[in-house]
């Protein structure tokens, strides 16, 4: 019986997954002023003062960071199934 998942279906799930895990530790985690939390395009959380405001801010990082997770994961999960599938074919 072959039950094997498609590339999208698995680069969707993880990517889900890892949005939520990235989400919940944005919001249990604690910074202090002017301090971030990732930085470039993996940036996903920083405070600023800015006058006599505290402002919060979010970065595309939230968005990208369960990207590339699930881009990196669905592919080798998807390389691994392939050689195991051609490994017991010979």
């Amino acid at each position: 019986m072959n039950n094997k998942l498609s590339f999208s279906t698995l680069f969707l799930s993880i990517s889900v997954i890892s949005l939520l895990a990235v989400i919940v530790y944005l919001n249990v985690s604690t910074i202090e002023l002017n301090e971030t939390i990732g930085s470039g395009l993996f940036y996903s959380k920083g405070y600023y003062e800015e006058g006599n405001m505290i402002v919060m801010e979010q970065g595309i990082g939230v968005i990208t960071l369960p990207l590339a997770i699930g881009l990196v994961a669905s592919t080798l999960i998807k390389l691994v199934q392939h050689y195991k599938v051609t490994s017991f074919t010979k």
